[in-house]
């Protein structure tokens, strides 16, 4: 997981399940933050190391998951020399520096996007699902672009407080957390791969991105 408290991201990973982790147990229990990006996986590329563990952040600024296969090596030629400073072997890392590259080139992450999306479709790579959330410490940014099984690699959203919340429909825990939060004035957007609760969830559509800013107001931009 990472998470932005106002002046830096934090980031804590480790390359084993879950549950298996009594550190991981007890952070999620208190970590705080305007922004929170956490990712639990099946490992597939890669080795079961940290470096190849999702959230990376880099250069201090983007963070960034992922959610499918895309062919690595082919995705390499892409890079220009100053950003292949991987840390691991996944398909996923170099992704993401791609996406950072085309971000910064036009000072641009929506644009940085199209970019890149655009290049991957050019080059004729193969890949199953561009599906990631990035954020760089201001926006949330959640791309659903599925070329295999769209509807396996889904994305929702979810806002909290919002209008006609009717909590007396949900389960009776979902319904103490809702009031919990909203007694005490929180707000959020939270987007996951699947539903998590019995509210009404909103699904992202497919080749869509979700841009969240720092005033929780949401926009659906389409990637082509």
């Amino acid at each position: 997981m990472a998470w932005f408290d106002g002046r830096k991201w934090c980031l804590h990973k480790e390359p084993r399940p879950l549950y298996e982790s009594e550190s991981a147990r007890e952070l999620v229990k208190v970590v705080r933050g305007i922004i929170v990006v956490s990712h639990v996986r099946f490992a597939t590329h890669g080795g079961c190391r940290v470096e190849n563990t999702h959230p990376w952040l880099y250069r201090g600024r983007f963070v960034f998951a992922h959610n499918g296969y895309l062919e690595r090596e082919a995705l390499l030629d892409l890079l220009l020399p100053e950003y292949r400073d991987l840390e691991g072997e996944t398909d996923s890392e170099v992704f993401f520096h791609l996406l950072v590259q085309e971000a910064e080139r036009v000072c641009d992450f929506v644009e940085g996007v199209v970019r890149a999306v655009d290049k991957i479709n050019q080059a004729g790579i193969t890949f199953s699902s561009l599906n990631f959330i990035a954020s760089n410490g201001e926006n949330l940014y959640a791309l659903r672009y599925a070329r295999d099984a769209p509807d396996y690699y889904t994305l929702h959203y979810l806002e909290r407080p919002r209008e006609a919340l009717y909590i007396e429909k949900i389960s009776e825990k979902t319904t103490q957390l809702i009031r919990m939060k909203l007694a005490r004035g929180e707000k959020a957007l939270i987007v996951t791969s699947e539903p998590l609760t019995e509210e009404k969830w909103v699904e992202i559509p497919n080749n869509h991105l979700l841009i969240v800013n720092k005033d929780l107001k949401s926009k659906l931009v389409e990637i082509s």
